[in-house]
């Protein structure tokens, strides 16, 4: 086995750098044998501490200008799991509406990093008696740095509409017209009930430490991981940037086989516990991705919500004086994060070229503090409250002027989400997607072979795992191949059985997407809201119940219910219904100086009424919006013509009385005021505006109480100029 390891007398060459203007120092690979007993067993495994840095290294970035590493974060980007979320774009397919945004999950991962270092190091200036360490700010920052980490492909298509049609697929046992065989699962565990990305992020947290020589142990929280492996020692896992200002303890054993720098420090020598990432801490950066307590192995994050467990103990920080330190990267009380930040501020300048949530990023940060509150938000204020102030927890506040900014920041959220986000372009392309991916789900398999690590030695038995595109995430090393490229994968097989989904992929390619047919906007009117509490099912059902009436058609050119996708969407600023600013708290400047007291004694910052400064008039926009599946205009057409019958029919139902009146299709179709209809053309979607409900919009037509005199003398001038 000693034969096998590397000679200790030389260094391996350094590995190649992975990121764009960073001026480089590779993780110190000086190798040497880390004893390990487990039981009646000494193991020596081949292990390398990491290296200080004189020097920081820096990267440019496109909204922070300039984002600084460290060494734990560089050896965290340079492992297969980081690296994975370069193949991964951050708005999927957006690029077909808005060509700029081709960023990934990559950079936007390096700048909720950063913004969640500098929140934190802001605080803990203007409020040092809080006792923010060093271990708090890394560990929330590399929480920043890996919270999504499990993100499947096609940004939020993975974890939403391609579950959700692949259980329709399931159920009926075809899709599309072919066949979906359901017993390609028989032999493999069953999706987690609830399942999303932040389940996979755990996994895949555990898989980079695993890759690393590392693993949490439960068993002893407050030590360094444990070592399983060769890789990083888990004694020198830690703040290494910090060791020239605290003497470094070493071992004998380790010192015979560790080299040492012109300063006499040794770059592999067990850290200090203080500097130690613990088992504690790394449940503690779990807690943080998460929002609170992490849940038990095979339960579904949502499951563990929903169960009634809000209670559950948390481990990496239980003091009630650290539970601000839980909403910096996912924030579940109001909604405001680093996460929220970062990619609003990123998504906006690369589709439109805006700055405005990057011109009040200074803000944020600066003037952000912590006192006590009172919140009614749905997660964390029980399981953190403290003893001596019931009902309250320790938040992060902004001084009462910063009310209006926040409200802009929530606004500018529910913008980009009817802009960016739902656009129905980008929207026809992801059903376009879940179409491919569910067609070549029982033919095609994410592979992984173990061929191990030397070229030069025999290939080692084979061991294989191939598992569906739905059930790749239920392992960390095929979790790792499915990006993106899993069209690129499938277009690239031979398989007959996948030509339906090569067929979907060129199509595709050649930008002949889905079709859209209309969009309702649901308002207070009855018959918009019985639209809205149809099932979907029912709505195509009660469609192609119409065009099999009309014998005068064309048979040829029926509809079929494959035709048709009915889609339910909501828009809001980030609480549903709510306002999200009254889950945020504010302090009136005349108890700023009371910042500088004891944490017992911080003032109490309290919730800003909505009458004064200006917010929406609804925070909640529901719309149902119809999409047409076929290439054929002829079928285009037919559906439109069904779908306004169906529409027609069920308004006269619901309101008897109401006026006739003529069902355009060039775009949505709200009402005004004067009950008049506004049509708005496809290339301007413009949904309600966000200081608007969708019962206000301004009537741009002729008013019947102008003089019909006065549009000619209008007209006429007109055509004059």
């Amino acid at each position: 086995f000693r034969s096998k390891l590397p000679s200790l007398n030389k260094s391996p060459p350094s590995p190649v750098p992975v990121l764009p203007d960073i001026n480089w120092q590779p993780a110190s690979l000086h190798f040497q044998h880390t004893s390990i007993i487990y039981g009646n067993r000494k193991m020596r495994f081949n292990t390398r501490g990491l290296k200080k840095e004189f020097i920081t290294p820096r990267t440019n970035d496109e909204v922070h200008r300039s984002i600084e590493l460290c060494s734990i974060t560089k050896v965290l980007i340079s492992t297969p799991q980081m690296q994975r979320l370069r193949q991964l774009k951050q708005l999927s397919v957006s690029y077909i509406t808005y060509i700029n945004t081709m960023h990934t999950r990559f950079e936007h991962s390096l700048g909720v990093m950063h913004i969640s270092e500098q929140l934190l190091l802001g605080i803990r200036g203007r409020q040092p008696q809080l006792g923010i360490t060093d271990k708090d700010i890394i560990c929330v920052k590399i929480a920043g740095l890996l919270h999504d980490i499990g993100h499947g492909p096609f940004s939020h298509v993975y974890d939403g509409i391609f579950r959700k049609q692949l259980k329709q697929a399931e159920e009926k046992g075809e899709w599309l017209g072919h066949k979906f065989d359901t017993s390609i699962y028989k032999d493999l565990p069953e999706v987690m009930d609830g399942w999303a990305h932040e389940d996979a992020s755990l996994m895949m947290i555990d898989g980079m430490l695993k890759g690393l020589g590392l693993e949490i142990d439960e068993s002893d929280l407050d030590g360094p991981l444990k070592q399983i492996g060769d890789g990083i020692d888990a004694r020198s896992f830690g703040i290494w940037d910090r060791t020239s200002e605290l003497e470094v303890t070493t071992d004998k054993e380790f010192d015979e086989e560790s080299e040492n720098d012109e300063n006499g420090h040794s770059y592999t020598s067990p850290l200090p516990n203080e500097l130690v990432l613990t088992s504690r801490d790394w449940i503690f950066i779990k807690e943080c991705i998460v929002g609170g307590a992490i849940p038990p192995k095979g339960v579904s994050i949502k499951k563990f919500t929903k169960s009634g467990q809000k209670k559950a103990q948390l481990i990496g920080r239980p003091h009630p004086h650290s539970s601000f330190l839980y909403t910096i990267v996912c924030n579940k009380q109001s909604g405001f994060d680093t996460d929220k930040i970062d990619y609003l501020a990123r998504d906006s300048m690369c589709a439109h070229g805006s700055n405005c949530i990057a011109d009040l990023l200074p803000k944020m940060i600066e003037k952000a503090f912590v006192a006590w509150a009172k919140c009614g938000g749905e997660e964390g204020q029980k399981k953190s409250a403290s003893e001596d102030k019931p009902g309250m927890q320790m938040m992060i506040c902004y001084p009462d002027n910063m009310v209006q900014n926040m409200m802009s920041f929530f606004e500018q959220r529910y913008k980009e989400h009817q802009r960016i986000y739902t656009h129905h372009k980008t929207q026809r392309v992801n059903f376009e997607i879940c179409d491919i991916l569910l067609l070549a789900e029982p033919h095609f398999r994410v592979t992984i072979i173990d061929d191990g690590d030397d070229i030069n030695a025999p290939p080692p038995d084979a061991i294989s795992l191939k598992l569906p595109v739905s059930r790749a995430m239920i392992n960390p090393d095929s979790y790792l191949e499915l990006t993106d490229h899993v069209l690129d994968q499938i277009m690239q097989s031979d398989t007959i059985e996948l030509r339906p989904a090569r067929i979907l992929i060129k199509r595709l390619r050649s930008h002949k997407i889905y079709q859209r047919i209309h969009t309702q906007i649901i308002n207070n009117e009855s018959w918009t809201q019985a639209l809205w509490e149809m099932r979907e099912s029912s709505i195509v059902a009660e469609v192609l119940k119409l065009s099999k009436m009309d014998m005068s058609d064309n048979d040829s050119n029926d509809l079929g219910e494959d035709d048709i996708i009915v889609e339910k969407m909501q828009i809001h600023h980030g609480m549903k219904d709510k306002n999200p600013v009254d889950f945020m708290r504010f302090l009136p400047k005349k108890y700023h100086r009371q910042l500088l007291n004891s944490p017992q004694n911080l003032p109490t910052a309290v919730q800003i009424p909505g009458s004064t400064y200006r917010k929406p008039d609804i925070f909640l926009q529901k719309s149902v919006r119809v999409f047409c599946r076929s290439s054929d205009h002829a079928k285009e057409k037919r559906l439109k013509k069904y779908y306004a019958e169906f529409i027609g029919d069920l308004r006269n139902q619901e309101e008897p009385n109401a006026k006739n009146y003529s069902f355009q299709f060039d775009g949505y179709i709200p009402q005004t005021p004067t009950g008049r209809l506004k049509s708005i053309p496809l290339t301007q979607e413009s949904p309600p505006s966000v200081t608007q409900s969708p019962n206000k919009y301004v009537d741009n037509s002729p008013h019947p109480d102008v003089p019909k005199s006065l549009l000619d003398k209008v007209k006429k001038r007109s055509r004059n100029y």
